[in-house]
């Protein structure tokens, strides 16, 4: 009797453990799934129409194509610690005053580190009316914090940042009653020889959930070998 009891109970958690295996395997395509759809989404929406209509700056519009005419103000902040294909740099941000009274960071892209904590890149300050293109994106979250200061000023144009605070940032650009839209926009080709654009997607890419996936599916299938194994054995 006490082996048949064992017998079921062995049964029943090799059932359980299976089936869990199975889902977890599962829950990890449809997460698979559910990132391929939100990046498709974003590459799709960069394809549309070009808006110049300041008004639809908005999350609805988030991903899409903007031509905005004005200005760019006389101070750049570099945001420290951001990674662009495993390497560590600064994504260097201008604020952008437009033709019509809105402010906007703009992303001009991104520069590794330099040898120095001392020095930040070389970015040109770029004065008169301008006209420029680009994709309306969050601001990024910050990288890895290197101090318990947020911001350091390193000239009179250059701030470096640990993480975009718009009401750090506001401060230090100094222009009463100014307020920075909470979006900003990612130069679609940088004006800066020395950047290269940085825009990632919104969410990682799938390749890890199709890893794991198949992980859980292999540990599923090595137990059920064991079970019948072991099945056969006790026969």
């Amino acid at each position: 009797m006490k082996e048949k009891n064992k017998s079921i109970f062995i049964n029943i958690l090799f059932v359980i453990s299976f089936f869990t295996l199975i889902r977890l395997g599962f829950w990890q395509l449809d997460r698979a799934d559910q990132k391929n759809e939100i990046n498709q989404n974003f590459i799709e929406r960069q394809s549309e129409e070009e808006i110049s209509d300041q008004g639809l700056i908005n999350e609805e519009n988030l991903w899409r194509k903007f031509k905005l005419n004005g200005e760019f103000l006389n101070i750049n902040f570099f945001l420290d610690n951001q990674m662009y294909r495993r390497n560590a740099g600064y994504t260097v941000f201008t604020p952008f005053l437009t033709s019509e009274g809105l402010t906007i960071l703009v992303n001009r892209g991104w520069h590794p580190l330099l040898e120095s904590r001392n020095e930040v890149p070389l970015i040109e300050n770029i004065s008169g009316p301008k006209t420029i293109t680009g994709i309306l994106s969050p601001i990024p979250s910050h990288g890895i914090i290197l101090t318990d200061q947020n911001i350091e000023l390193i000239d009179t144009s250059s701030v470096r940042i640990q993480r975009m605070d718009l009401s750090e940032i506001k401060n230090m650009i100094k222009i009463e009653d100014l307020e920075i839209n909470s979006l900003v926009l990612t130069l679609e080709r940088p004006i800066d020889q020395n950047l290269v654009k940085h825009l990632v997607l919104p969410v990682s890419n799938s390749e890890k959930n199709y890893g794991y996936a198949f992980q859980w599916f292999a540990f599923a299938a090595t137990l059920l070998i064991i079970f019948i194994v072991l099945r056969k054995k006790s026969k």
